[in-house]
């Protein structure tokens, strides 16, 4: 149910020009990735391997993996409860490697990495090799909110400008949006952001954003995403924010902090909100 509560340090009189938006529990199901880009990895991670084996795209993936297996390995011994007990890779430029053996280290690190959640960049970069080959042969198929499409193509005549800032990385968002259920979405955002820039807890990644963006005052700016947390951060940062409570959504706990931002279950409602103008 969308709150009218406007205890909240959005001035709804601001002209709105710059739409920043994040993705899970925003344009986009939360289960999404869960249930479809998660899945699609594990379950084609051998078959990948096997077919692409010997390719320059999965030797430098596999070299940014062994990498990172290194420096895991490094810190381990400098700290004595690793956050990270990565699986050994075996060198895969070592003279006579089992191809085998090689191939069983590289499927178990990968799958730990998965198990725990990391987001390194090792792992996103196999990732989005593999999202792409899935979304080019139609195994995937990027899912976004049946009223997205309508409030990008609104905003596109309003000559609001779109931009998306989320933790999955730059090339999977592309993918996401390029391969959607309404088709290419890719035309109505201006740009990207992860968080090479910065975590989205931090409000100095949201500076950052706005100076790279150089659209106007904060006040200019609305971000709208289902993290409490980072509605919070971007709000420090000075931007208009909204949050995204659909019923899909996880509850947020927090309801006294709930109450002191704007807050939609559909994009269709961020225009009775908002003064959208350019």
């Amino acid at each position: 149910m969308t709150s009218n509560n406007n205890n909240n340090n959005n001035n709804n009189n601001n002209i709105i020009n710059t739409v920043i938006l994040d993705i899970e529990g925003t344009t986009t199901p939360i289960s999404f990735v869960h249930d479809v880009l998660f899945p699609y990895i594990r379950e084609n991670l051998v078959k990948h391997i096997n077919r692409k084996w010997g390719s320059e795209e999965l030797k430098q993936d596999i070299k940014e993996l062994y990498n990172l297996y290194l420096e895991d390995n490094k810190a381990s011994e400098l700290v004595v409860n690793n956050q990270f007990n990565t699986p050994e890779i075996l060198n895969p430029d070592e003279e006579n490697v089992d191809e085998e053996k090689l191939i069983e280290s590289i499927i178990r690190n990968v799958i730990y990495q998965m198990d725990n959640d990391r987001k390194s960049t090792a792992l996103k970069q196999l990732q989005g090799h593999m999202w792409l080959e899935g979304y080019e042969k139609e195994l995937i198929k990027g899912i976004v909110f049946p009223e997205v499409p309508k409030a990008f193509e609104n905003w596109k005549l309003n000559h609001i400008d779109i931009y998306i800032y989320s933790s999955g990385s730059i090339a999977a968002q592309k993918l996401l949006f390029n391969y959607s259920n309404f088709g290419s979405l890719l035309p109505y955002i201006k740009g990207h952001f992860d968080t090479t820039i910065g975590g989205k807890l931090h409000p100095s990644s949201y500076e950052k954003i706005l100076s790279t963006i150089n659209n106007g005052s904060p006040n200019n700016y609305l971000f709208v995403t289902d993290s409490i947390l980072e509605a919070k951060a971007a709000r420090e940062a000075g931007l208009n924010v909204c949050l995204s409570v659909r019923d899909s959504n996880p509850p947020i706990v927090d309801r006294q902090l709930l109450t002191t931002f704007d807050q939609v279950s559909s994009f269709d409602q961020l225009f009775n909100k908002y003064n959208f103008k350019n």
